[in-house]
């Protein structure tokens, strides 16, 4: 309960956070990149489609990949928080019994665990920021090199060109805005599921129908 009212709700507060600041205007950018760069040169714009796509599946196989491990992350932060607490609560005893060594053994399992599984999942996360960098700089290059072929035969300006490389950035920054959320989004969508199993839980202590009256007897 501890990590689900804290770390747990952090997660969430963060995808709501930067999807109210992000994904409203993320959107709205990409579609004005887009109806800009069509009205440009229609040809050129295929280059931004093929892009956009390889960016759609990078995302895909790596929300796939990392999903399950999100999800095991949070449970083995519980596991840590559980460790930790009861060193806190059962100290006395512990220091009675002579068993610091032994809990401190417990608390390193744990904390390795989660450790190696937080790098295993931050090692995945952080492949895609290069991925996406190579992914701008080869359409800058093919851009250009299209652009440069067309310029040849006369059927495009320089300026056109320059003003078309303005509007291809601005479509891929906002689809690498929207990258970022859904990078967010996994860890939150685990953590949200945890959170409705805490609020879809049925107390076990139910009140009766019909209590007893206890009004006419004293405490004696």
């Amino acid at each position: 309960l501890i990590t689900r009212t804290t770390n747990d709700i952090t997660q969430i507060q963060n995808v709501v956070i930067m999807g109210l600041r992000m994904m409203v205007r993320a959107p709205l950018m990409a579609v004005g990149g887009i109806l800009m760069a069509v009205s440009q040169n229609a040809g050129l714009s295929l280059i931004l489609l093929v892009v956009v796509v390889v960016l759609g599946v990078i995302i895909g196989v790596l929300a796939n990949l990392t999903m399950p491990l999100f999800k095991v992350l949070q449970i083995k932060t519980d596991n840590l928080n559980r460790v930790l607490r009861e060193s806190l609560t059962g100290v006395r005893v512990i220091r009675a019994f002579n068993r610091t060594e032994y809990e401190k053994g417990k608390f390193d399992v744990s904390n390795k665990d989660l450790t190696d599984t937080s790098l295993k999942v931050n090692k995945m996360m952080i492949t895609i920021m290069p991925l996406i960098m190579l992914l701008l700089n080869f359409t800058n290059i093919a851009l250009i090199w299209f652009g440069a072929i067309r310029i040849d035969t006369g059927t495009f300006l320089i300026g056109d060109l320059m003003a078309f490389i303005q509007y291809a950035m601005l479509i891929l920054f906002s689809v690498i805005m929207m990258t970022m959320i859904f990078i967010m989004i996994p860890r939150a969508s685990a953590s949200a599921q945890r959170i409705i199993e805490v609020l879809d839980m049925e107390s076990m202590i139910q009140d009766p129908e019909k209590p007893i009256d206890v009004a006419a007897g004293k405490g004696v």
